[in-house]
């Protein structure tokens, strides 16, 4: 079972200025998503998501990016460096198996 990983940025938050810098980023909403290439009974590739939030250490005048400069990637590289990403892909791994192959199946009654 092959298993890929993806960064999906929900929402910045900003303090509109801080210390004469403007929408200064403070905290990253994200998804981060494992799919299979295994696929479920409806042709779709099983996939399991994260959502989180990480709060961005303030940044000083020399290592500022503008918000309308601001990547993807640097963003990630940001929750990235926050992170330990053996942890989340552990946890991410585990609940994606868990829908491949359910330990627990809840169903209605058959009356």
């Amino acid at each position: 079972m092959a298993t890929t990983y993806s960064w999906k940025i929900n929402a910045l938050d900003t303090y509109p200025t801080k210390d004469s810098l403007v929408d200064v980023v403070y905290s990253v909403h994200y998804s981060y998503i494992a799919t299979s290439d295994q696929k479920d009974s409806n042709n779709e590739f099983y996939s399991f998501e994260i959502i989180g939030t990480v709060n961005i250490e303030e940044p000083d005048g020399n290592s500022f990016t503008a918000f309308a400069d601001l990547t993807e990637s640097k963003v990630v590289n940001w929750i990235e460096t926050k992170l330990d990403m053996s942890v989340l892909k552990d946890s991410v791994d585990a609940k994606l198996a868990g829908l491949i192959i359910p330990v627990s199946v809840t169903k209605n009654v058959p009356w």
